[in-house]
């Protein structure tokens, strides 16, 4: 499934220094302006990155959408039984 608003907002959260502000503060409110559908937006604003991970969304999106905020995405990942050595 194509989540391109969700993917258009991470893209945006990435450069945007003002939406990062915004939605440290009142991740609901920063949202709103994007039209998310209510389970996308709820995912964000608990920076579920798992989540993210399970629905495909591309890895440096989620990569820098967890540096950002300062979540360890691979521990989250971990966490979940995930192995995410590389096959080399």
């Amino acid at each position: 499934m194509r989540r391109r608003a969700l993917e258009a907002f991470l893209y945006r959260f990435d450069k945007d220094d003002e939406l990062q502000r915004r939605f440290v503060a009142d991740a609901e409110s920063a949202l709103a302006p994007f039209g998310l559908p209510p389970e996308e937006a709820r995912v964000l604003a608990a920076r579920d990155v798992l989540t993210l991970w399970q629905w495909e969304v591309h890895p440096l999106l989620i990569r820098n959408f967890s540096g950002t905020l300062k979540v360890d995405y691979l521990l989250a990942y971990r966490s979940a039984g995930l192995d995410m050595s590389p096959p080399w």
